[in-house]
């Protein structure tokens, strides 16, 4: 807890003294505050511990103090002075000063190490400050003599070259870093990452494994980081071990770059000797290429005019990585120009770089050796992309029984380790079901091979199905195909054979039937093709037919002469049967004779009119023996392709002709050769074409320059400009059509533009006109002219952005069958970033009683997806709802749009169902359904087990045997120690027939927060006279023991032994460094959990009000930092004890004021936690404590 007294204003005023003082001895210093990282307790500089003038600003990185559950945590250590105190949520980077430094004092604690401190601590290793190193790290290097740790090609060249390519470092604090986004690092030149796997002899960095395979599959070079807290050799020795255990879990390569992290200040006293053991312990394991990060006022050669403890000779100067930050708005390429540091191996320049904006800041260094960025690939995974795969079926040996599969398009969100193909026969189900590991060839396709002995010989029908294991360790279904197996048998003797005929063949309207039948198919039939052609002009009139199968089992279909071009003469037909291994086998073929009366008429073009690019396409002489209906006339200009492609209905004329007139002005003003068709439409709308010709069109046209300004992203609005305007007939008006390219032209707006004194003319165009779309807009230019001839001149296509959330939904996959859709969301974007696309789906069926919020799955191409079955919505059928809602990076909830959707579900009637419905999340439970298809296999017994626990601590079974079709059982976190989280449903239907059946549910969040817990009173004041005058360091009992008592309440409670206030404080003050230590009284988050340790007591930080939940059903105790409530006044905070749960409220047990005692709701606890630095730097101000 925070307290502040006369110490802070002390402290205060001696600092800004000193600091007017040697602001400007600092030989890079600059009055940008720099970035302090973690919390108000930093470990000390060297210049602090060993002397010296002001430091340039050095960084220590967020660490971990104690085993914590659930968070990489912050360090408490020697505190130091910092130019920027705001209290920082996430690993960000820290500054530390000396004690005669600082730029600015911010509205918070500031805390400073007085000289005395100083100079007590360099009296055991003066030397140290003042040379290289000690008389006893002397004498160790005489023995182990390392001076260099890399080849000799790792070391720089007199003047050495930056590297291309720069690196950042991450832990957990990063959270999850996806493979796109390491692949949008990548885009901005960033090489190598450093990934944080260890701290101490107790922390792994949970998200360690994510962030190394992720950051590999995206070509980034792997690098790890060790944070260190050795003050022996031995204890250096056991973290070397610590950390090589985890690499190896990890199969990293021993060449892999390994960081030596070391920047707590209790380290100093004989770093160099201790860091020797480390070093020594990586060799004898094999890892060598070893590096050690810092902050330039550890080295002993740096540019800030004083050496520091850590001699660059014995480890090599090359072999450092030195974290020094001259600004604060330093970028990569001015970072690169200035070789800060140019000596070491690499300079981490910034702790805020700003690489993947709505994410988290990283640290961001320059590379001098190569050493973190030269193994970066470029490459890309081939088989990284959207999910695909393509099964074939080949080398089918009916003989043997034999054939393999072949599976290519092999690719995969998160690319393919492993090509999985499970093949089974049909027969007795799937007890010859084998789980093949496909092959890769060097064409990049797998194969398997398949030998029916491997399957019991069995003959028939096989299934084949593909199953990918992405590189991220998911499984994932990809699709599947059968295929027929024979034994003994001959290619011949199961070949297709089929009888092929030709039957109405009908002259009138030049079409006859191609008739397969008598079909003899042993491998089946997948489809009969017909492929025709006349021979005229060789196959370029083909066509391949798909034959229609008849109810008499024969396949036919009917091939016109009108999608032949109306060709007269010989036609041929050939047969082909396709078996369900996909293989097509060539039957028969026919020749046949068309001949039928086709239209006929003579294509004209007249009044060619230069000046106005206009001319007349006229019909005449037209034959037509079936009747005519209508004239068409297709025009376009050949300039394009088709692009502006027309088609005209031609006019009747008095004398039998038809005719229509083709402008330039409709065809984008285009001049040169267009092409015009002449179709014919008979009385049966059948279109025959007749005839073409090829136009030369010239136009007298004006001409213009189109600009686009003022693209304003807040507004969604921009500005098209016409200058440079060039009209031989004069400018009426100046038009510009706009629209977005979203839906066609569904939003087309005609602006008039408005004449500027300049001559130019000018309109704004904006989204709010247009739909409120986004994305590309396309903005056209017309000039009309004193003749009333409207001229296309240009066009363009525009960038538009707005502050509107906007998102497409498509429903796809809508199977009739099984009761299942796809719900896609494209298009999502909102100017505050979207955090989570959240899609509530329910029924119209009574009201909104089977509704579900679903949360989207983003996809590698950006969208997001939900998988939706009828079964979670109580099997309802019939018009579906679907609505779309964004959660903003800020927290809010904005809705975006809607839709629906029909949904069948037939195998209702068939298959067993089942699902979750009347999901209480509060009151903790839920139904599971079970509903018997009504033709479907009768069931005998219901099984279903749940549980939440990762280890399965909490899984129950509940037994039902069905009354009717329809069961019920009901499921409650009563059975399962009452905890709140994601609970797993399997159900196992036991049939009749002496079958089972299996179901997994998926998850179901409970978050219960109705069972009473009573609460335990055991009661202390910080004030009782007994204790309150005591004094600890630079404050009492009375102003700063709250932390103290309420840990002895909460020890007395669980022990059952007293244990007083000024037990705990006696412990926290002489044992640690978290209590009444700095000039700010209090104590810090650690000071919790090594109490609690020390009692022999367990501690978990708890991040969110659920967690809290879980842990006072469970009867734990909860220690709770508040900030400005009724407990205390802003700017001050306090710690108070939760204990007992009734209903969403707990008992508060306050040390300061006993009128506070009493039940209070968690969301106001939680609404008034604390958010200073000191009681967050574990992650969180909520503590659980318990035996």
């Amino acid at each position: 807890m925070r307290t502040k007294d006369f110490i802070y204003y002390t402290s205060a005023a001696v600092l800004l003294a000193v600091t007017t003082q040697v602001a400007q001895a600092d030989e890079v210093a600059t009055q940008t505050p720099s970035i302090t990282e973690g919390s108000h307790y930093q470990p000390a500089t060297a210049a602090d511990i060993f002397g010296g003038e002001a430091a340039l600003s050095d960084v220590t990185r967020a660490t971990s103090s104690a085993p914590a559950a659930t968070s990489e945590v912050a360090n408490s250590s020697t505190p130091a002075v910092s130019t920027s105190l705001a209290p920082q949520s996430s690993e960000t980077t820290s500054l530390a000063v000396s004690s005669t430094g600082s730029t600015s004092v911010a509205n918070s604690t500031v805390s400073t190490t007085s000289n005395s401190v100083a100079t007590s601590v360099v009296s055991s290793e003066s030397a140290t400050a003042s040379a290289s190193s000690t008389s006893s790290e002397t004498s160790n290097n005489a023995v182990a003599t390392p001076a260099k740790l890399t080849n000799s090609t790792d070391v720089p060249s007199p003047t050495p070259k930056v590297q291309p390519k720069t690196f950042i470092d991450v832990s957990s604090h990063n959270g999850e870093i996806s493979v796109d986004d390491y692949r949008a690092l990548a885009r901005q030149g960033v090489g190598g990452v450093v990934v944080k796997l260890t701290e101490d002899t107790w922390y792994n960095n949970p998200k360690a494994p994510s962030q190394v395979r992720n950051a590999q599959i995206a070509g980034l070079q792997v690098s790890t980081y060790h944070f260190s807290r050795y003050t022996t050799e031995e204890e250096a020795r056991a973290e070397a071990r610590f950390y090589i255990q985890a690499a190896e879990n990890l199969k990293l390569p021993k060449s892999t770059v390994m960081v030596n992290d070391f920047e707590d200040s209790k380290m100093l006293p004989n770093i160099n000797r201790n860091t020797q053991a480390w070093v020594n312990e990586m060799r004898k394991y094999g890892y060598n290429n070893l590096m050690f990060y810092t902050s330039a006022s550890w080295l002993d050669e740096n540019n800030l005019g004083y050496r520091g403890p850590v001699s660059t000779s014995q480890f090599g100067i090359e072999n450092f990585w030195v974290a020094q930050y001259p600004s604060s708005t330093l970028t990569a390429t001015s970072a690169k120009n200035m070789r800060y540091n140019v000596k070491t191996g690499a300079w981490q320049f910034t702790a805020t770089a700003n690489l993947l904006p709505g994410k988290h800041v990283f640290d961001h260094s320059v590379d001098y050796t190569g050493r973190f960025t030269a193994n970066a690939s470029a490459e890309v995974d081939a088989t990284q992309g959207a999910l695909s795969g393509t099964i074939s079926i080949v080398n089918n040996n009916p003989t043997v029984g034999s054939f393999d599969v072949v599976i290519s398009n092999v690719k995969a969100p998160n690319g393919v380790e492993t090509v999985s193909v499970p093949i089974w026969s049909e027969i007795n189900g799937q007890d010859d079901i084998i789980w093949y590991t496909a092959n890769r060839q060097n064409n990049g396709t797998y194969t398997v091979n398949v030998k029916a002995s491997a399957h019991k010989n069995s003959t028939g029908l096989y299934n084949v199905h593909l199953y990918y294991v992405q590189k991220d360790g998911q499984m994932t279904g990809v699709g599947g195909t059968t295929t027929q197996v024979f034994i003994g048998k001959t290619p011949e003797q199961l070949k297709p054979k089929a009888s092929f005929a030709i039957e109405n063949n009908n002259t009138q309207n030049g079409t006859f039937d191609a008739v397969i039948t008598n079909i003899n198919a042993p491998l089946g039939v997948k489809e009969v093709l017909v492929p025709s052609w006349s021979l005229e002009n060789g196959q370029d009139d083909l066509i391949w037919h798909k034959a229609t199968k008849q109810t008499d089992g024969s396949y036919r279909v009917t091939i016109k002469a009108s999608e032949h071009k109306g060709t007269k003469g010989n036609y041929r037909a050939d047969a082909y049967i396709v078996d369900n291994s996909n293989n097509r086998h060539y039957i028969a073929e026919k020749v046949v004779a068309v001949d039928y009366a086709r239209p006929s008429g003579l294509l004209t073009i007249e009044n060619n009119n230069t000046a106005a690019g206009t001319f007349d396409a006229v019909v005449r002489n037209i034959v037509a023996p079936t009747g005519l209906k209508e004239v068409l006339v297709p025009s376009w200009s050949l300039a394009g392709g088709q692009d502006d492609l027309i088609w005209h209905k031609a006019t009747r004329q008095a004398d039998g002709s038809y005719r229509v007139t083709i402008k330039a002005t409709d065809h984008k003003n285009s001049t040169g050769k267009y092409r015009a068709d002449a179709y014919l439409v008979d009385d049966s709308n059948k279109r025959f074409y007749l005839t073409e010709k090829v136009v030369e069109v010239t136009q007298t046209r004006p001409s213009a320059s189109l600009f686009i300004e003022n693209n304003n992203a807040d507004l969604g609005t921009f500005d098209a400009v016409i200058r440079n305007i060039v009209a031989p007939n004069g400018v009426k008006e100046v038009l510009v059509p706009s629209w977005s390219l979203v839906n066609g032209q569904d939003d087309l707006v005609w602006h008039k533009a408005s004449r500027q004194s300049d001559g130019s003319y000018r309109v704004t165009i904006k989204a709010s006109e247009h739909k409120n779309s986004l994305g590309n807009y396309r903005a056209d230019v017309y000039i009309v002219d004193n003749a009333n001839q409207r001229h296309y001149v240009t066009e363009t296509i525009v960038d538009v952005k707005h502050n509107k959330p906007v998102g497409t939904i498509s429903v796809v996959n809508n199977n009739k069958d099984t009761g299942t859709f796809d719900v896609i969301i494209s298009d999502v974007y909102s100017s505050k970033g979207v955090r989570t696309v959240q899609v509530p789906i329910w029924s119209e069926k009574d009201g909104q009683d089977d509704i579900r919020w679903y949360e989207a799955t983003r996809q590698a191409n950006g969208t997001y997806t939900v998988n939706v079955q009828a079964t979670n919505h109580k099997n309802s059928t019939g018009l579906y709802n679907i609505h779309l809602y964004y959660i903003l990076n800020d927290g809010s909830q904005v809705g975006v749009g809607g839709t629906t959707t029909t949904v069948e579900f037939r195998n209702a009637k068939t298959k067993t169902q089942t699902y979750i419905t009347n999901v209480n999340s509060e009151a903790g439970s839920f139904t599971v359904v079970v509903d018997q298809a009504p033709q479907g296999r009768q069931i005998q017994k219901i099984r279903v087990v749940v549980w939440s626990e990762s280890n399965q601590g909490n899984l129950s079974w509940y037994d039902a045997t069905p009354t009717g079709t329809h069961t019920e059982v009901n499921v409650s976190t009563v059975n399962h120690k009452n905890l709140a989280g994601n609970y797993t449903t399997h159900v196992y239907v036991d049939y009749v027939d002496n079958t089972v059946q299996g179901f997994n549910l998926g998850e179901t969040a409970l978050a219960p927060r109705n069972r009473r817990v009573e609460p335990q009173t055991t009661y202390y004041s910080q004030r009782d006279p007994r204790w309150a005058s005591k004094w600890y360091g630079i404050s009492n009992m009375d102003q700063s023991g709250c932390v103290p008592t309420s840990l002895a309440m909460t020890f007395t409670d669980i022990l059952g032994t007293v244990i007083a206030p000024t037990t705990v404080a006696d412990y926290l003050y002489y044992n640690t460094n978290s209590f009444n230590k700095t000039s700010v009284a209090g104590t810090d988050a650690d000071g919790i959990v090594l109490a609690s340790k020390n009692w022999g007591l367990k501690s978990n930080v708890l991040s969110s009000i659920a967690n809290i939940a879980s842990a006072l059903m469970s009867g734990q105790h909860v220690l709770a930092a508040v900030g400005a409530s009724q407990f205390i006044n802003y700017p001050y905070t306090h710690e108070i004890v939760l204990h007992g749960y009734d209903n969403g409220k707990t008992y508060v047990r306050d040390p300061f004021n006993a009128n506070n005692n009493g039940w209070y709701s968690l969301d106001y606890i939680h609404g008034v936690q604390s958010r200073d630095a000191m009681d967050t730097k574990l992650g969180a101000p909520f503590f659980s404590v318990f035996a």
